[in-house]
């Protein structure tokens, strides 16, 4: 489709340097530069930049309690030193070590709430908003950079991790800075022949991949195939010498980077992540036939979380087309850095290193929509071009079957798009809730009376050590859990449940490894020394469903409880302090 517009393919804007000494005029910008560019441009790009973060805000400040891994996060920030950060975390945590400082730095300096936390979060999602913008409109032009804007801004994960204690957001912040950061440069020594600026442009390049890189896991991918690809499209084109210097300033990223990743790998790696994100990854020992299978499998995993689209074929011709028009369009070395990325990404997934798919690809999540709006404008450059001819009497191609070409993949694309743009807006209306643990407590708390204690399940340990003992002195005994007959220790429930009148079983997230019933499991065992008098479940009909169950111990228990299929993992009930 591309190819039919001839208005794309201009052998004096495709064309770049191809001696050192002789750099082309400068073709870095789009071109509607200078004072010709109609103010409402930069108005209608600011405007979409000002709603996308004014959602993110409102996501950020809504003010949601903690969930397990956020939780996790937390109880090591506040309990761990800045170089105890850069070790083993509890709870089998990872996260990049310039992020955790930073987190740290704002929760003291912030008023150590839950918002000061996450603010690392939000400020992460409006950088990877703003370079979006920045990024398009070198690449594509206005338009390109509007509509990139509006997909990330909309995109439900990015939304999402503006507003969560994880690191997503910062990596792809990260992204968005190297990678914008080598455009720069390259398009800088573009118009110069000084050696010195080159080196010296280079070593601020440096710089930057070495302050950026501590922040991201991903940053040592992102680097590695974006220098590649850029050093393949600048060796093609026969600038041997930016290549070399894009290269060297990439050394102190990449030895950053892989230093992060074998100290990581000291400590133990949770061993789950296969299971987590099974698009993400391809089968072990995959064969070449494996691989290929699992390709469509891996894209469509990625299109579906986090960029939340339909029809990933659409979305997969979007974000290929989109490069191929960049550098048709003169944008060689932007079509470079991110297929470069691309393939660096898509190979370490298939090595089974960092899977394509969910929180994880996050970082992908800015680059893929610059391509896919790069896609659609070139097919609305297409029907632009295609509008021109009919008007013109140019008969020369046919122009009937390319505005219908071009018509199809914008249509295409808004449907591939819409439930994306759906979700993100509804989650600015409502930020998405991931547990009630802390409203949960807020709720048991509020109706104690003496002789009441609660008790949790082990998996919320942290949870209850963050809102049950942190803010509060609440009379927690210890932590419940169902367990074999030869582990189980036959008078930890009488020692804890001692004196008490009433027990409070409250349930927050449950743990994957557990069985669906758990929690009705443990309600059960309880159900032998009391009676169930009350209880909140949120959603009632799901059986792991968080909530809190209230037990009196001076009832005489039902007659007829409900009883579970033996199994022998979860035969006895026991309490750990």
């Amino acid at each position: 489709m591309l190819l039919l517009d001839s208005a794309l393919w201009q052998p004096d804007r495709v064309q770049l340097v191809t001696t050192e000494s002789a750099p082309s005029p400068d073709t870095s910008t789009p071109p509607e530069t200078g004072r010709s560019r109609p103010i409402w441009r930069w108005l209608a790009v600011g405007l979409v930049l000002l709603v996308g973060i004014a959602g993110q805000v409102r996501v950020w400040a809504s003010d949601r309690g903690l969930w397990a891994d956020e939780i996790y996060i937390a109880v090591n920030l506040r309990g761990k030193g800045l170089w105890e950060l850069t070790g083993p975390l509890a709870y089998s945590q990872i996260a990049p070590p310039g992020w955790l400082f930073a987190s740290k730095l704002f929760y003291h300096a912030l008023g150590g709430d839950e918002q000061s936390l996450r603010f690392a979060g939000l400020l992460g999602a409006a950088i990877t908003l703003v370079l979006t913008a920045v990024l398009a409109w070198r690449a594509i032009g206005w338009g390109g950079a509007l509509l990139a804007s509006a997909l990330v801004a909309l995109s439900p994960g990015l939304l999402y991790y503006a507003g969560e204690l994880k690191q997503y957001s910062t990596e792809a912040a990260a992204a968005m800075v190297l990678l914008l950061a080598m455009g720069l440069f390259v398009e800088s020594d573009q118009r110069t022949a000084d050696p010195r600026r080159r080196w010296l442009h280079a070593a601020a390049l440096a710089v930057t991949g070495l302050v950026v890189a501590p922040f991201s896991y991903s940053a040592v991918i992102v680097v590695a195939g974006a220098t590649a690809g850029g050093v393949l499209v600048l060796l093609l084109t026969r600038r041997r010498g930016t290549a070399l210097a894009l290269g060297l300033a990439a050394v102190p990223a990449l030895a950053t980077g892989a230093l992060m990743v074998w100290r990581r790998m000291q400590f133990t790696i949770p061993g789950n992540q296969y299971q987590i994100f099974p698009n993400g990854f391809p089968s072990e020992n995959a064969g070449p036939l494996d691989l290929l299978a699992w390709l469509p499998r891996m894209w469509s995993g990625f299109a579906d979380d986090p960029l939340g689209w339909h029809l990933p074929v659409v979305l997969l011709v979007l974000v290929i087309a989109g490069p191929v028009a960049m550098a048709l369009r003169g944008k060689a070395i932007w079509a470079g850095l991110l297929g470069g990325l691309g393939v660096a990404a898509l190979g370490a997934a298939a090595l089974r290193a960092y899977p394509w798919e969910g929180r994880i690809a996050v970082y992908l999540l800015a680059p893929a929509l610059v391509a896919a709006a790069a896609g659609i404008d070139a097919a609305v450059r297409v029907a632009g071009h295609t509008v021109r001819a009919l008007r013109d009497g140019d008969r020369r191609w046919k122009p009937a079957a390319a505005l219908a070409a071009a018509a199809l993949a914008v249509v295409m694309a808004g449907v591939a798009a819409t439930p994306s743009l759906a979700s993100g807006a509804d989650q600015v209306r409502e930020p998405r809730y991931r547990d009630q643990g802390r409203d949960i407590l807020d709720e048991v708390a509020a109706r104690l009376r003496p002789g009441d204690v609660i008790i949790f399940y082990r998996f919320s340990r942290p949870f209850a050590d963050w809102y049950g003992r942190g803010g509060r002195d609440l009379p927690i005994p210890g932590f419940f859990q169902l367990t074999s007959a030869e582990t189980c220790q036959p008078g930890s429930v009488d020692a804890a449940l001692a004196g008490a009148q009433r027990v409070w079983f409250v349930r927050a997230a449950r743990y994957s490894g557990d069985p669906v019933d758990y929690f009705q499991r443990i309600v059960a065992a309880l159900e032998d020394r009391g009676r169930v008098i009350d209880s909140h479940l949120w959603t009632p009909e799901e059986p792991d469903s968080t909530g809190w169950t209230l037990i009196d111990l001076t009832a005489p228990p039902e007659p007829n409880q409900t009883t579970f299929p033996p199994d022998p993992r979860y035969a006895c009930l026991d309490v750990v302090q």
